[in-house]
């Protein structure tokens, strides 16, 4: 029975891997509902009126236009989530393989820049 049980360190592994998949997935849902509705506003913008909508229409156009693109979003009906989730979770799977951390990037060091730009001043 010892044997079917998994190490802790690849369970937490598996576990954390889980985790990041499902948080991709949100952020990639997320990231096609603001696109569906930037693209639904920029539509709204492009059709001519006989008048310009009162600011109380505006508002519910706004908030219309954000309710539809949540909601096509969670159907996928776009599938624009989930191409984006299938070109990113390979990248989970490579980090989680090689169990290694995100890697921070370092600010340039604007101290080099300064002083030249200084030498070149005087």
């Amino acid at each position: 029975m010892e044997s079917a049980m998994k190490p802790v360190s690849q369970a937490d592994g598996s576990r954390e891997t889980e985790i990041q998949k499902k948080r991709l997935r949100e952020n990639c849902r997320e990231f096609e509902s603001v696109m569906v509705s930037y693209l639904m506003k920029t539509m709204r913008d492009g059709v001519i009126r006989a008048e310009e909508p009162e600011n109380a229409q505006a508002v519910y156009e706004d908030m219309l236009d954000g309710q539809i693109s949540k909601t096509l979003s969670k159907t996928s009906s776009l599938g624009i989530g989930d191409m984006l989730y299938a070109s990113l979770e390979p990248l989970i799977k490579k980090g989680a393989s090689k169990g290694a951390a995100p890697v921070e990037q370092k600010q340039p060091d604007n101290t080099d820049i300064s002083s030249a730009a200084t030498k070149n001043a005087q």
